[in-house]
């Protein structure tokens, strides 16, 4: 008798082995596939669940990237132009500023130096807006910095230079 319950659980047991490899080994093939997918995206320059954050002039300048600012001025970049800065990078909010204003506000001299050494120095009419938002960071390298550039009149007027907040208005 024992021969005979054997058997019928022999057909039994094998399609319960069947299941368990299924549910075991279906998980990993899926992510397999998954993972070919998202390759196959990739290389064709679809990039899912990802965004095309790259940096403006003023986000390189205020992020330190030198290498990021060459190489979008050698992209056609104007180092002279307002771009947007995102939220977080300078402060809370988005700003709009030029690479030079975001270098000044983070303190960047170095990058202030690669901004002059690509043409974007500070021209004497602009003296005054820079050196003021200079004054306003408490840096005395920041403030040295845009003096390099420019001689300094005798008398900067800050209260009539606008601050970067009421651009917009």
């Amino acid at each position: 008798m024992g021969a005979a319950v054997d058997s019928l659980n022999a057909p039994t047991r094998a399609g319960a082995e069947r299941w368990l490899v299924l549910a075991l080994g279906l998980p990993g093939v899926l992510l397999a596939c998954g993972i070919v997918v998202l390759a196959g995206l990739s290389a064709a320059g679809l990039v899912p669940f990802a965004r095309d954050q790259q940096l403006t002039l003023a986000e390189a300048a205020a992020l330190r990237d030198r290498a990021e600012i060459v190489r979008l001025i050698r992209r056609g970049g104007d180092p002279r132009a307002l771009a947007r800065v995102r939220a977080g990078i300078i402060g809370d909010g988005e700003l709009t500023l030029t690479p030079m204003e975001a270098a000044i506000m983070k303190r960047r001299t170095e990058v202030m130096s690669v901004l002059v050494d690509v043409g974007a120095g500070i021209r004497p009419d602009e003296f005054a807006h820079y050196w003021c938002l200079a004054k306003r960071r408490h840096d005395p390298r920041v403030v040295a910095a845009v003096e390099s550039q420019v001689p300094r009149p005798r008398s900067v007027d800050c209260s009539a230079v606008r601050a970067l907040d009421e651009r917009d208005e």
